[in-house]
């Protein structure tokens, strides 16, 4: 019989874990579906430690099971109420923090050929996009968390946030500084540049998100650990874009395009343009839209370990065709002007490749 100690004890840890899955976990970063099967594994593992506990004759693997799922529910918890207004109320206990922004403006070598873009955060959402005047702005925003207000103002105040900025291109790199236990520093990175410009760029985050809206590019160089990267609308001769945890969505029009993550899906629009595309997840699906076209000609691979494999490509002679493989190209693909070529693969998900609406 547990006494009054260990019930309170269980219910200090059921609250610490929650607080901490509230503020210390970036779920903003996990679609709504990868929320949804957290969720449900959440759920599975209770199911678990409530069959363990019918078949336990221990005393200590008893406590030992109901422990971890006071730490499951705890997180799963936190996992549906950082969406609600609730957070808010929970913040109130936990540490406290300072905001400052900083805006830099200027102007490019208009005889420059490629500008260049290299930002690289720590913690943060990088957003790069254009605009029809012929300057450019960055905006910075950081954020520092402490216990104490003094503390997180005085992690601002020793922090350089100023960009390199030269004729040729901008380079912004987040500090790197250790702030001590339960103190952070929160980057966000807003770029607006002229349209009708090409550029190079490298973007690399540990933990946040990228954006990139209506850019063209030579080069792009796309990563992040932890979060989803969306291309609003990018133009690039070679485009590179990998993250660990998130999904990679938008429209995408390259000559030759990597585009990797482990646990996210992968949604893309193709424009009409040739090129040459290789895609892969982990865990995730893969949707394609691709354009009907006479003048456009697909080459596609697509398997999937798990899941299946969709094409409703018109005029698509297979070379391979299996519930979780296909492979072959359009009967045009030889004589088209332009030609895509799609090389995709998953381990647990499906991949679909469709016709765009549009």
């Amino acid at each position: 019989m547990r006494t009054g100690a260990v019930r309170l004890g269980e219910f200090l840890i059921f609250i610490g874990v929650f607080v901490l899955a509230l503020q210390y976990i970036d779920w903003s970063a996990f679609a709504p579906i990868e929320r949804a099967d957290l969720v449900i594994a959440g759920g599975v593992v209770l199911l678990i430690c409530f069959a363990g506990a019918l078949w336990s004759r221990s005393v200590l693997l008893d406590e030992l099971i109901h422990l971890v799922s006071l730490i499951i529910g705890a997180i799963v918890l936190g996992l549906l109420v950082s969406s609600s207004e609730v957070s808010t109320w929970v913040d109130v206990a936990g540490p406290v923090r300072a905001e400052k922004t900083l805006s830099f403006d200027g102007t490019f070598d208009p005889s420059a050929p490629t500008l260049s873009v290299k930002l690289e955060l720590q913690n943060g959402t990088a957003t790069v996009q254009t605009w029809e005047k012929e300057s450019f702005q960055i905006t910075i925003t950081a954020r520092a968390r402490g216990w104490k207000r003094l503390e997180a103002q005085r992690l601002l105040a020793d922090v350089t946030l100023e960009p390199q900025i030269s004729p040729t291109g901008i380079v912004f790199r987040a500090p790197r500084i250790s702030f001590g236990r339960l103190s952070s520093l929160e980057t966000d990175v807003q770029l607006l540049v002229p349209r009708g410009r090409v550029y190079e760029l490298k973007l690399n985050a540990i933990n946040g998100a990228l954006n990139i809206g209506e850019i063209s590019a030579t080069q792009a160089e796309l990563s992040t650990s932890n979060g989803y990267i969306t291309l609003i609308m990018l133009t690039a001769q070679q485009l590179t874009a990998h993250t660990l945890n998130g999904k990679i969505s938008g429209q995408l029009a390259a000559a030759e395009a990597s585009l990797s993550t482990t646990n996210g899906d992968i949604r893309l629009t193709l424009r009409a343009v040739t090129g040459s595309y290789k895609l892969s997840t982990f865990n995730g699906s893969i949707t394609l839209d691709v354009h009907d076209d006479p003048t456009i000609g697909y080459a596609i691979s697509a398997q999937s370990t798990i899941g299946h494999v969709h094409m409703e490509i018109p005029n698509f002679v297979f070379r391979r065709q299996e519930r979780r493989s296909i492979e072959g190209e359009t009967s045009n693909f030889q004589t088209a002007p332009t030609k895509i070529t799609i090389t995709a693969s998953t381990t647990n998900g499906d991949i679909e490749i469709r016709l765009a609406l549009d």
